[in-house]
């Protein structure tokens, strides 16, 4: 464990995790991937430009290999696994970024303790960055840890490095008072692509009636019907009128997709087919590869400063 910052308190952990835990969760996660969103003033999940990443959540324990990366954040923080939320992932591409801000939020149980786990390299930029934060634990830590891209700005800043974890702490050693310079980044992408994994930690169990993993569906990409009663209940007109319902929206895959005409049925194999479905509803298209070359599909080569062009 080496520590790189105590304002905020930050510690970089190399290979915290092995190749296998790394392409497991991105594994596990992809299927689910949609445009990531940001938590509003009402305590909501909204899109914003603020943030252009994609996401999803894996719960808690969901396999044996989930819970052993939970089991080793909990060692890490000394803290149980039911303080934990669900594990975050996330997928930059070109040009991706999150803009500055906290994670501690205001409520009875803060998120004390963010543990960010990397799961790809991308070729330039993506840092997590602390601009508030202009003191390195040592001097010589600056050239260690980088060259960084632009956006660090000579700032504290950690680069991305397949299977290593960032620990930092948003609030003070009294567990209530957010620490203003645990505000961080994640700095655009410039070439490649970059997969985290987020762990937060909080004060007080998280959810606890939710901790039992929940089995997911995984047919995103197909185009079918999960009621008998879909047809009756669109020729009432229900498509429409209970859109989230029937046709899905970012919380859920549709009901009755087929019926309501927002996927195309696809011959077996056809996994064209299958991505075109998943791109109308938003969801990414996973290719494994990215997660050890560093580089998003068609991207290699290609520049974020320069709009996207090639080398």
């Amino acid at each position: 464990v080496s520590v790189i910052s105590w304002q905020p308190r930050a510690f970089v952990i190399r290979n915290f995790l092995t190749e296998h835990e790394c392409t497991h969760i991105a594994d596990l996660a992809q299927v689910h991937m949609r445009r990531s969103t940001v938590v509003a003033d009402n305590g909501s999940s909204v899109l914003d430009d603020y943030r252009t990443s994609y996401g999803t959540f894996i719960n808690r324990y969901q396999t044996p290999v989930i819970a052993a990366v939970e089991d080793r954040v909990a060692l890490l923080t000394r803290t149980p696994v039911v303080y934990q939320e669900d594990m975050q992932v996330l997928r930059y591409g070109l040009g991706q970024y999150y803009h500055r801000h906290t994670d501690s939020l205001e409520n009875d149980s803060p998120r004390m303790a963010t543990v960010l786990l990397y799961l790809s390299e991308p070729e330039l930029g993506g840092e997590t960055a602390f601009p508030q934060a202009a003191s390195w634990a040592h001097p010589a830590m600056a050239q260690l840890f980088g060259p960084f891209s632009d956006c660090v700005k000579g700032n504290v800043a950690f680069k991305p490095r397949r299977g290593d974890a960032l620990l930092f702490w948003s609030v003070k050693p009294d567990g209530r008072t957010e620490d203003p310079y645990s505000e961080h980044e994640g700095c655009p992408v410039i070439r490649g692509v970059k997969w985290t994994a987020t762990v937060w930690v909080h004060t007080q169990p998280f959810r606890p009636e939710d901790f039992p993993p929940q089995p997911r569906s995984r047919l995103s990409g197909l185009c079918t019907d999960r009621h008998a009663e879909c047809p009756r209940w669109a020729r009432a007109g229900e498509c429409d009128n209970n859109s989230n319902y029937m046709k899905g929206d970012a919380n859920q895959v549709g009901s009755c997709r087929r019926t309501c005409g927002v996927c195309e049925d696809c011959e077996l194999g056809d996994r064209d087919c299958y991505n075109r479905n998943r791109e109308k509803q938003g969801y990414l298209v996973y290719h494994p590869e990215e997660l050890i070359s560093g580089r998003g599909a068609g991207e290699a080569g290609l520049d974020w400063r320069e709009g996207g062009a090639a080398l």
